[in-house]
């Protein structure tokens, strides 16, 4: 039918457009037979009831076809092709007009529009601005304009030289080659050397390029031989360069010229173990089997037999801790639980003295809830894919320890119903681990140890630094209770745990209940019971592996300390899930009694004050105003500056004093510290300006002490000393405090600055570190420098200084975000620093994120970033239940918590986004962090959950997952939550899990006959 209802197409079924035609003129219309009708003809015009069709011979039939086709041969091919689509145009005799009931698509492309009325996009600002970028320039007034239709230069891309630029280049690198020639120890001039000669000035094939850039840094690598830096490059250039099995070839060459490279052997690992295709379970395990061997031998040759041995051969220790490290981390994320913990077992037991660590052997009493819980899971009718996630987590959190070695055949223990694959001996795994050739790193290995069951007691950077360093490499933990050191060992009792508006810990915790796996302590979860049972005896037989030699005392305590610790964490978990009961808080005292009735440990004072620390967090708040029995005792002691566990013991009990606005008894228990009376014992209160002119001369004389000891050492800050509390640190905390009791919290603050930048608690990182002297320094004074930003961090927050007339709150406010920049700079995992960071709910959040994005603190900057959007969230639904407006009254509490959750949801969704190579803006010190990210599977994690909801296609999640499953083939946890979120692709997730060697612990066919039974 033709477009125009007054002309005719020439059909059988051709009607007029007409609705209102009288009968006659339609009974006549009907008698109309044509079988072709002249287009050209209007009908229109004539009467109705004189119509008459006339009859058109053959040659008019011929003239119309020739004209057709003499009218389709002048369309070109081109113009039929540009043609528009058409579509058919339905018409309705009920009404008079066309109706366009579906639109036409083919018109909303952007060049169907003529040029003039075509939109001009311009985007002037990529991101939000930001004080510290530089400004732009504008034109001056007179200066040329350029094109309408600017460019758009996208970051990261290589852009064209133009030929003086390409000449200065060429002529530099000549002077470099020349400069490399003579100075081959300038360490500049070879990585200057490298990026220049990536510009490709002779426009040679990118492999040639490249391969003269290797050779470069293996020329590099012979002058300076174990340059971090050159190995970097090295492994960066040759990971871009070939593919991961050529990769894997040529660094197992250089490993013969430098076999003792960590950089080089975790990248030969991640050739394996991060690739998809090459990703296999024993693959991974049979390199670190290799590099544990080369790590036993030393500097030893075996070809030759060499008589001396040299001093290297005690310098691998450091380097096979870090590999059993990562060692132990991979069998924890492939789910390999039994097999980790018998390493681990072995690990400790070759180190120690006549000590079995049974906690690691399975017990069958403590599993028999097991049966019911599975029990219950098969009968609740949920949908397959359902049933096998919930059985394979259950079985995990109690099946995760191996059981016995047993001297009969496995065979009969299988046909017994025994697991065979929780059968693991020592030949199965000895070849992982060899015994350390130094005592010292005895407590190194413990700490790993502890650390790798998911305890949390990292709490400060300088720690964090010395047991899990180069994040960047390997990837760090996944373990979302790491997240929980700050609740176990709190920086001070000056500040509350949750302020009222501070929901930090609030929303650390649904962080931690959302992403924990099993198994694990928290008890949000079936089975964790089992789990708090084993860590709490690890600890206790590690304390006993120092019980012997007197020397190693301060060793045994540090484990008894992380015990207590352990306790407080449980008791304040509960406390906050509201499930604490007075029968858990009545036994958990008397086990900490029980200990303490031990001769070793009656006479320490560090251990009743942890025991005070647990008694003040069991009180409840209507009980907050009751004495603490075990301080009162601590009281009654004789006060002595040089007694540092007494000293700690009075400072912690008047911090909790002041937090329950008790000034004047705080105030007492300081001056009396200050002029070393004990506070029972002194009936006449001490003057504050007396206390404080004493303990000045106290504090010169401990920090001249500690400036001498600290030139003198050259050795590295012991383990232990960062779990014991210092003189110099307390005598500081109490010399600030009582300056704020007497209101100069300016002199406070201005004491505190002063002192970052003498002695020992200097910035070492603007210092020369290329002797070895300097960098055994570093350790002691980065320590030193980071409590000392902990004590400027709480005086900042004091009620005293935030109530005080010298600072307005502006002020106060800017001084506290800019020192919170500074320290994040200097330690970037501190968790106190980042916890404060996260909850500065007046700062814009642009400002927030792009701090921690260049802190490079990892998963744990990543982690707090989400934390912060959900602090805010939750902040903004306790102000509206608060006061309401008349706009909120219209909407129903659901609809506006939906919307604060997908307003939370969103702004998480584009904070990850950002990072992602799909982001062509983004910048470089994202794409630093993204680095290292992408190997850590709680990043993966958190935006598949974020994508995961009712208005995200499967599609999505699935190319999420897919890319997820790419970076991190290894972690398990990736391809659990891959089941729940894409559950189509079940089958598939568990055969490459089969295929990967992954720990599976119930098998689909397995459930499928207990569920039909």
């Amino acid at each position: 039918m033709s477009l125009f209802p007054a002309y005719g197409d020439g059909g059988l079924n051709c009607q007029p457009n007409i609705v209102n035609i009288p009968v006659q003129q339609l009974a006549a219309a009907e008698n109309m037979v044509d079988n072709e009708a002249n287009w050209k003809s209007n009908h229109s015009f004539e009467c109705p009831a004189e119509v008459a069709i006339p009859s058109f011979s053959a040659s008019a039939d011929s003239e119309c076809d020739s004209e057709t086709e003499s009218s389709s041969r002048s369309l070109s091919p081109s113009e039929i092709q540009n043609a528009p689509v058409q579509r058919t145009l339905e018409f309705d005799n009920t009404v008079e007009f066309y109706v366009d009931k579906t639109p036409n698509k083919s018109q909303r492309e952007l060049g169907t529009l003529p040029r003039l009325s075509r939109p001009q996009y311009k985007v002037n600002q990529r991101r939000l601005a930001d004080p510290k970028q530089a400004p732009r320039h504008r034109l001056k007034k007179g200066a040329k304009k350029g094109s309408r239709h600017l460019k758009m230069v996208v970051p990261g891309v290589d852009h064209a030289l133009s030929e003086e630029e390409s000449t200065q280049i060429m002529q530099r690198i000549k002077t470099l080659k020349t400069l490399v020639a003579k100075e081959p120890q300038q360490l500049n001039n070879w990585i200057e050397l490298h990026h220049l000669l990536d510009h490709n000035l002779t426009k040679t094939n990118r492999l040639a390029v490249a391969e003269h850039q290797l050779h470069m840094l293996e020329t590099a690598l012979q002058e300076l031989p174990g340059n971090e830096k050159l190995l970097q490059l090295y492994v960066a250039t040759l990971s871009a360069t070939y593919p991961d099995s050529e990769v894997a070839t040529q660094i197992e060459r250089l490993l013969e010229r430098h076999p003792f490279e960590y950089t080089l052997w975790t990248a030969l690992i991640m050739t394996t173990q991060g690739t998809m295709a090459r990703c296999n379970v024993p693959d991974v395990l049979s390199i670190y089997e290799q590099c544990m061997r080369r790590m036993n031998l030393g500097q030893k040759d075996t070809d030759t037999n060499m008589d001396t041995v040299t001093d290297a051969d005690t310098d691998t220790d450091d380097l096979m801790l870090k590999l059993f490290h990562n060692c132990v981390l991979f069998l924890r994320q492939s789910a390999n639980c039994e097999r980790m913990f018998a390493l681990l077992k072995l690990a400790l037991e070759l180190n120690t003295q006549h000590l079995s660590f049974d906690c690691f052997v399975a017990r069958a009493e403590v599993e028999r809830p097991l049966v019911e819980y599975e029990e219950l899971v098969l009968r609740s009718g949920m949908p397959m894919p359902e049933i096998w996630t919930r059985i394979e987590r259950l079985r995990q959190a109690f099946n995760f320890l191996p059981y016995p070695e047993l001297r009969s055949p496995i065979d009969e223990a299988v046909n017994a119903g025994l697991d065979p694959q929780r059968f693991i001996y020592t030949e199965d795994v000895c070849r992982y681990i060899y015994p350390l050739k130094s005592k010292d790193n005895q407590l190194h290995l413990m700490l790993l140890a502890v650390q790798l069951t998911k305890l949390p007691f990292v709490r400060t950077n300088s720690l964090a630094d010395r047991l899990s360093a180069r994040i960047d490499q390997i990837g760090d933990s996944e373990a979302v209770e790491m997240l929980l050191a700050s609740l176990s060992d709190r920086h001070s009792y000056l500040l509350p745990l949750n302020g009222s508006s501070d929901h930090y810990t609030e929303a650390m915790l649904q962080l931690a209940k959302e992403l924990y796996v099993s198994p694990t302590f928290m008890p949000h979860f079936i089975g964790n019971e089992l789990y708090d049972q084993c860590l709490s005896q690890l600890l206790l037989k590690c304390s006993e592996a120092f019980s012997d030699n007197p020397n190693d005392e301060p060793k045994r305590r540090v484990f008894i300390v992380l015990w207590f610790r352990f306790e407080r964490l449980r008791l304040l978990l509960l406390k906050l899930s509201d499930k604490l009961t007075d029968v858990y808080v009545r036994d958990a005292r008397q086990r900490q009694r029980q200990l303490l009735r031990l001769e070793a440990n009656r006479c320490v004072t560090r251990f009743y004050t942890e025991l005070g620390m647990f008694e003040y967090e069991a009180l409840t708040d209507e009980h907050k105003s009751s004495d603490l029995r075990v301080f009162d005792k601590i009281m009654n002691m004789p006060a002595d500056v040089n007694d540092v566990d007494l000293l700690h013991a009075n400072v912690v009990y008047a911090e909790m004093l002041f937090a329950r606005e008790q000034y004047k008894q705080a105030q007492h228990i300081l001056s009396c510290l200050a002029v070393q009376q004990s506070p029972k014992d002194s009936s006449v209160p001490v003057e504050l300006e007396s206390a404080i002119r004493e303990n000045t001369r106290h504090l010169c004389e401990a920090l001249r002490a500690a400036n001498e000891e600290a030139a003198m050492t050259t050795e590295a800050m012991p383990l232990e000393s960062y779990f014991m509390p210092n003189t110099l640190l307390l005598l500081l905390r109490i010399h600030a405090l009582l300056l704020c009791m007497s209101g100069r919290s300016v002199d406070a603050l201005e004491m505190l600055n002063n002192n970052l930048n003498h002695g020992i608690f200097a910035n070492v990182d603007h210092l020369e570190t290329s002797t070895k002297k300097t960098n055994m320094e570093r350790t002691r004074c980065l320590f030193m420098r980071e409590q000392l930003r902990e004590l400027q961090l709480v005086v900042m927050q004091l009620p005293l200084v935030s109530s005080s007339l010298v600072f307005s709150p502006r002020d106060g406010r800017n001084q506290l975000v800019s020192m919170l920049e500074q320290s994040l700079l200097e330690s970037p995992r501190n968790l106190a620093m980042l916890h404060r960071w996260s909850t500065l709910s007046s700062l814009p959040w642009y400002k927030l994120r792009g701090q921690l994005v260049r802190t490079k603190a990892g998963i744990l900057a990543l982690l707090h970033m989400v934390i912060a959007a959900r602090c805010r969230f939750i902040h903004q639904i306790k102000s509206k239940s608060k006061k309401s407006s008349a706009i909120d009254e219209l909407f129903s509490e659901d609809l506006q918590q939906e919307h604060l959750e997908n307003c939370v949801r969103n702004r998480v969704l584009s904070m990850i986004e950002t990072f992602l190579p799909t982001n062509q803006y983004r910048s470089k010190e994202k794409a630093e962090q993204y680095a290292i990210l992408r190997r850590n599977s709680l990043f993966w994690r958190c935006y598949l959950r974020c994508l995961s909801n009712e208005r995200t296609s499967f599609e999505r999640s699935k190319a999420c997952l897919l890319m997820a499953l790419d970076e991190c083939p290894w972690d398990k946890a990736l391809y659990m939550d891959g089941v729940t979120y894409v559950p189509q692709e079940v089958g598939n997730l568990q055969d490459v899990m089969t295929e990967k060697q992954l720990r599976i612990y119930a098998i689909p066919e397995e459930l499928n006959v207990l569920r039909e039974a």
